[in-house]
């Protein structure tokens, strides 16, 4: 089989590459997204690098769609198939697998990171030191028994069960189909989101943007949440009405919200979002961590083993 990896990442992973497609051919592209051979490929490594370079430069982007011509089985590295880009690239090849897994340790922490920044009421501890003020807070200080709601329980869901089952947490999330697990207290389905959000004091949102989850997050599902709750968003910009989540965060029907994902992105300066205080933005960057890369790279040699073999892709759209 010819397999076709970046030069850049061949060059950071090619002691584990060489040693693992032994026996196959490795075929390179180059900085403009050229073939740096005449082989064509039968599949192709889609890397963040590879990705970005292609969305920034027609003429890369141009070169890799005809590099794709040959190939039976591409692996992207991120998680959404909604994207123009990634929708080319499915329907020119008969089997394409996402990333979705990758990133969900990074953003898993990153939703405990804004979880106990409000618990532990981080933000006011830092204005204390700046007033060299040593006057103690009573806070609630721990999440045992609270109660956090994920909608989308997919791998990154998942990873934020484990470490809410650490913090001795409820954990309730919707998902279509069952799943097996012992982070999990209860499981709903997508269609009863709004009853899992009234039990929840943490409403974490992992879903994708489909037709059936666009603006999902609404005027009505802020109203039934407790006033209490924090709302994260590491899903997709797309699934939240922001002017809803605007008016719920204004009127305190929500206690606070921490958005990694916006509609648009970046986030217009004009938006009321920058300026509440209840509000916690980042920048999109919950997903970026050093090991990441390594989990792209096991992930696609998975599917390559599993291709040859004839078992099922991981995460084949």
């Amino acid at each position: 089989m010819n397999i076709c990896i970046s030069e850049f990442t061949y060059t950071a992973f090619k002691e584990r590459l060489n040693k693992d497609l032994a026996g196959h051919s490795i075929v390179l592209i180059d900085e403009k997204g050229m073939l740096k051979d005449s082989v064509q490929p039968d599949a192709l490594f889609l890397s963040y690098e590879v990705m970005f370079k292609a969305l920034a430069d027609e003429e890369y982007k141009l070169n890799l769609m005809n590099a794709l011509e040959s190939c039976t089985f591409v692996q992207g590295s991120w998680a959404g198939t909604e994207s123009e880009f990634a929708q080319e690239i499915i329907s020119k090849v008969k089997t394409f697998s996402h990333g979705g897994g990758i990133h969900a340790i990074t953003i898993a922490t990153y939703v405990f990171s804004q979880i106990l920044r409000v618990v532990k009421d981080i933000d006011s501890h830092i204005e204390k030191q700046k007033n060299k003020d040593w006057t103690p807070m009573m806070l609630t200080g721990e999440l045992t028994d609270l109660t956090i709601g994920i909608a989308g329980f997919g791998g990154i869901g998942q990873e934020v069960g484990r470490l809410a089952k650490a913090f001795r947490m409820r954990v309730f999330a919707t998902k279509r189909t069952p799943v097996d697990t012992n982070n999990l207290d209860q499981l709903f389905k997508p269609s009863d989101l709004e009853e899992m959000l009234r039990q929840s004091d943490f409403v974490v949102n992992c879903l994708p943007v489909t037709p059936e989850t666009l603006k999902i997050f609404g005027e009505d599902q802020f109203n039934c949440m407790k006033e209490s709750s924090m709302f994260i968003n590491i899903g997709r910009g797309e699934t939240v009405d922001e002017e809803a989540l605007i008016k719920a965060l204004v009127s305190k029907q929500i206690s606070v919200a921490a958005l990694d994902t916006t509609d648009p992105e970046p986030l217009p300066d004009s938006s009321p979002l920058w300026e509440l205080e209840n509000c916690f933005i980042t920048p999109h960057d919950s997903a970026w961590g050093p090991k990441a890369p390594e989990r792209a790279i096991d992930l696609f040699l998975d599917n390559i083993s599993r291709l040859i073999s004839g078992e099922k892709i991981i995460n084949q759209v």
